[in-house]
């Protein structure tokens, strides 16, 4: 799907997985090299910014939106790529599927533009005005990564130790993601100014720290998780090993009893007991007393 929008000398065009003739098109009105018309069409690998004579080439990846970690906005891709080319009075949006938050900006584009029109770089603008929002859109996603840890802060201390493990691997892979993907954006960032004036260096500036300021609150999140899954696992640890002390405290319990049925099942001559008067309840009270000398013994050491 391709959307144009035009403001006075400014052309922005917006693809959404666009045809190899739709990429020849884009080459030919632009004058675009035909190293970039082959990498755009099927998506990079890593983040980079290329400098051509008259326009620049910069590859972006952003973390898929699967911020509802129920499963009900979940996709198949962790990443999701936008590739800019900013001329003088033109700029090109191509990604490989459906990015919310650039449709909703071209619905609102005319009233940015305007808002810089004392600005001599309104293409610049326009794409710091595109950024911004993107980055926006991330930081909502680290709120809602914060509120599901602060959620699973509550399970934990409520006694749901075993199910917040689930929950705790979801969002770890949410700030896999993030950190991927957002790692390398300062320092690409930071080349537009210096790469032919396309972008105004304020506007870089100030894109550097909000790609910064997201790093930071990506690793707030992530100190975070650390210490919720420490402390998620400690209580897991916990209770693993009182179970087990448990099983291990009947165990023993029971090793006398089995010996002492044992033994006076055999059918021997010399079994002492057998054949007395109230030999049964003399050999339950054997068995009692040797159950209840075991629990005293392990109520000595603390072991219950």
């Amino acid at each position: 799907m391709i959307r144009q929008f035009k403001y006075r000398d400014i052309t922005w065009i917006d693809a959404t997985n666009p045809s190899k003739e739709e990429l020849t098109a884009f080459g030919r009105d632009y004058k675009i090299h035909s190293l970039v018309e082959n990498e755009l069409a099927e998506p990079s690998h890593r983040s980079h910014l290329d400098t051509y004579e008259n326009y620049l080439y910069l590859v972006l990846h952003f973390p898929a939106c699967r911020f509802c970690l129920d499963g009900s906005k979940d996709t198949s891709e962790d990443t999701q790529e936008v590739d800019f080319i900013i001329g003088r009075d033109f700029l090109l949006t191509i990604h490989y599927e459906p990015i919310q938050t650039l449709e909703e900006f071209g619905q609102i584009i005319e009233a940015n533009l305007r808002a810089a029109e004392a600005n001599k770089d309104q293409t610049g603008f326009l794409f710091y005005q595109i950024l911004l929002r993107l980055y926006g859109a991330l930081d909502a996603g680290l709120s809602y990564i914060g509120d599901e840890l602060k959620k699973a802060e509550g399970n934990i201390f409520s006694g749901k130790e075993k199910e917040t493990v689930v929950v705790l691997s979801k969002i770890n892979r949410e700030i896999l993601d993030f950190n991927w993907v957002l790692k390398a954006h300062p320092e690409i960032i930071s080349l537009l100014a210096t790469k032919t004036g396309l972008v105004d260096q304020s506007l870089s500036q100030h894109l550097n720290f909000t790609a910064r300021r997201l790093l930071a609150t990506l690793e707030n999140r992530r100190e975070m998780f650390n210490d919720l899954r420490t402390t998620n696992d400690s209580l897991l640890a916990i209770k693993t090993n009182e179970i087990m002390k448990i099983l291990t405290i009947m165990a023993f319990t029971t090793l006398p009893l089995t010996v002492f049925t044992q033994m006076f099942g055999m059918n021997t001559v010399y079994n002492p007991i057998l054949g007395l008067r109230f030999d049964f309840w003399i050999i339950v009270a054997i068995m009692i007393g040797a159950v209840a000398a075991m629990l005293l013994f392990f109520r000595h050491k603390g072991w219950l």
